[in-house]
């Protein structure tokens, strides 16, 4: 069990003995990439954090998000999505909210499917917009290629469709655009149920995390944890172990 999982265990136990919200708990550390664990391990871990601070949930809407381009929200949520659905036995669907790079449709090889935007925009079943992603219990709806923002498709219509959604899946998994590119993952933050921000080590500056932060907490986003991806290691990784 990793020390990361056990901090936040003792700081979940504190705070309901204080009678404290987890909405309001400062945000946790969650690094998927630690040396010495395995990412498949860092996954679960993950995984763990977010059953801890959302007990009470049977069924999750979890949104990964990073300030800008490139620090691997799309990597992150698939792996973690992954590790779910065949280690855990979840049943699991990722959703591309990124509508300009898309990069869950190229990894998946989606084509030009029915996608949860279009549902939306048509009224068409959600169900159209499951793609069953090998022989898993992984599914994956893909997002329309459009560089306009339609913050209109995030109402009503959107809060129904994460009911079905909830009826269909154990764990759903919005992979959003950066804040930096679309105005989407704000949008999205106050229907989900938690929000796990990405960030890339030693590269993004921290008064950049700090707004996007922010920003997620004025709009009643639910801010999970924050997951530090592309650690580098100046130890040697067998001296770890002992740390």
């Amino acid at each position: 069990m990793s020390k990361v999982y056990e901090a936040l265990q003792n700081v979940h136990r504190e705070k309901k003995l204080r009678g404290e919200s987890d909405r309001a708990a400062p945000v946790p550390f969650a690094p998927p990439a630690r040396a010495g664990l395995g990412l498949e391990d860092e996954m679960l871990s993950l995984y763990k954090v977010i059953e801890t601070i959302l007990p009470h949930l049977k069924s999750r809407i979890i949104q990964f998000i990073s300030a800008r381009e490139g620090e691997g929200t799309s990597t992150i949520s698939r792996e973690f999505a992954k590790v779910v659905a065949d280690l855990i036995g979840h049943s699991v669907l990722l959703m591309d909210a990124d509508r300009l790079n898309h990069s869950q449709d190229r990894f998946f090889d989606i084509g030009s499917g029915i996608d949860w935007v279009d549902v939306l925009r048509s009224g068409r079943n959600i169900e159209e917009a499951f793609q069953l992603a090998g022989e898993s219990k992984l599914f994956v709806s893909g997002c329309s290629n459009s560089s306009v923002s339609t913050p209109e498709i995030f109402n009503a219509s959107f809060d129904r469709m994460c009911e079905k959604l909830r009826a269909n899946f154990d764990l759903v998994l919005i992979d959003s655009a950066p804040l930096a590119t679309s105005p989407d993952g704000l949008a999205i933050a106050s229907k989900v149920d938690g929000v796990v921000l990405v960030v890339e080590a030693e590269k993004t500056r921290w008064q950049t995390v700090a707004r996007l932060r922010d920003s997620i907490s004025r709009v009643g986003g639910n801010i999970l944890g924050v997951a530090l991806n592309k650690r580098r290691f100046y130890i040697p990784e067998s001296v770890y172990k002992y740390l």
